[in-house]
């Protein structure tokens, strides 16, 4: 038995080479390797929390190669394509593309191979509510004194937009009424050009006003003189003062705001102040004078004598 399959082994070998060969070349003709290309999301994996992250892409297109027979039982949500956004901080990155293909495919290429992040940090901070008065109410009244529900509220967002805001406003319209009203309306914040800006969240994201409309009364427009403490430390000098707005206007009887020419604002404590600095400070205003918002904003800056 053993000399029969030992007879001719070496042409019994040759035999079964060539017939691998051929068999592989029957394949290979019926089964030909062939190239296709797949546009399919790509997913972001370990994501690092508190941030926001915006990207350029959202697709890529991955160039696979097959046999033909695989591609008629493959389809697009078979590949994976994804970022591994680990370790990564704050700022802006180009991460490269990672795919998972199915058994029997290699990758050929990946268009594009990165995508560029920007992680932006979420962060919140207290911000005063500026009402925005327009219109006029009925002929013969004013409008008295205009009352928030809240001072200040709450907005959150990536820091790059939360540090562009200036001010939170609420836009109240008096325009036709005749006596007091409350009316709620929407917060907006804006930047130091006046325009709203976006991916911005106030929280509450409106504030219930209560507006007073006096009958008989005169009104003025007069200047805003803010009363500096003299506690600023020893080593410092004022360098210069802004304050917004720098003009206001009164209501109140025609006697009282006659003689009145400015309005002072409570003291502004200096103490401890070695940079410059932002700060809503109160109007002081005189018995029967009323105005629509009793808050400025003064920025004070302030530097090391030489």
């Amino acid at each position: 038995m053993i000399n029969l399959v030992q007879k001719n082994l070496p042409a019994k070998i040759i035999a079964l080479l060539v017939a691998i060969v051929l068999w592989f070349f029957v394949m290979s003709d019926q089964n030909p390797s062939m190239d296709s290309s797949f546009s399919i999301p790509v997913d972001i994996v370990n994501a690092p929390d508190g941030y926001k992250i915006s990207r350029n892409v959202d697709t890529v297109t991955l160039k696979v190669r097959g046999a033909r027979s695989l591609f008629a039982t493959t389809s697009a949500s078979d590949l994976k394509a994804y970022v591994d956004l680990k370790g990564i901080t704050e700022g802006r990155h180009a991460v490269k593309i990672q795919s998972v293909l199915p058994p029997g495919f290699e990758l050929l290429e990946t268009s594009p191979e990165t995508i560029a992040f920007a992680i932006d940090k979420i962060i919140q901070k207290q911000i005063p509510v500026e009402l925005a008065v327009a219109g006029a109410p009925e002929t013969g009244t004013t409008v008295g004194k205009v009352l928030p529900s809240v001072q200040s509220v709450t907005i959150e967002g990536p820091s790059s937009f939360i540090d562009t805001v200036t001010r939170v406003i609420a836009n109240v319209n008096v325009a036709g009424n005749r006596s007091d009203f409350s009316v709620t309306v929407p917060l907006t914040a804006v930047n130091a050009d006046g325009k709203e800006v976006e991916s911005v969240k106030i929280m509450p994201q409106s504030v219930d006003v209560v507006v007073a409309i006096v009958k008989g009364v005169a009104k003025k427009m007069v200047g805003v003189k803010p009363v500096l403490g003299s506690d600023l430390p020893a080593n410092y000098v004022v360098n210069g003062m802004k304050f917004d707005p720098t003009k206001i206007e009164i209501t109140g009887d025609q006697k009282l705001i006659d003689p009145i020419n400015f309005i002072e604002t409570e003291k502004i404590s200096l103490a401890d102040i070695i940079k410059p600095v932002k700060k809503d400070v109160k109007l002081v205003l005189p018995a029967g004078i009323t105005v629509t918002n009793d808050t400025i904003t003064v920025t004070i800056d302030v530097a090391e004598k030489k």
